[in-house]
């Protein structure tokens, strides 16, 4: 399970649970940390309908930290 030190700023991450419209599985990028156990996080996959959805305030304990995606 990700821990506070595994999760920085601009890490990839992945949720392990649904939040707000983003559903389980959906990866994006840690835009800003708001406590030690909270970040937001900008959905990037899967493409969300309305842009104000892609950004989500999140615990670590629902995340997990991946590899980027490969540059296009």
């Amino acid at each position: 399970m990700a821990t506070a030190h595994d999760i920085a700023l601009y890490d990839w991450v992945e949720l392990l649970e649904p939040i707000d419209a983003a559903p389980a599985g959906a990866r994006g990028g840690v835009v800003e940390r708001l406590r030690d156990d909270i970040v937001m996080v900008e959905i990037m996959e899967p493409d969300l309908r309305d842009g104000l959805d892609r950004i989500v305030v999140a615990p670590l304990s629902k995340l997990r930290r991946i590899d980027p995606p490969p540059s296009r």
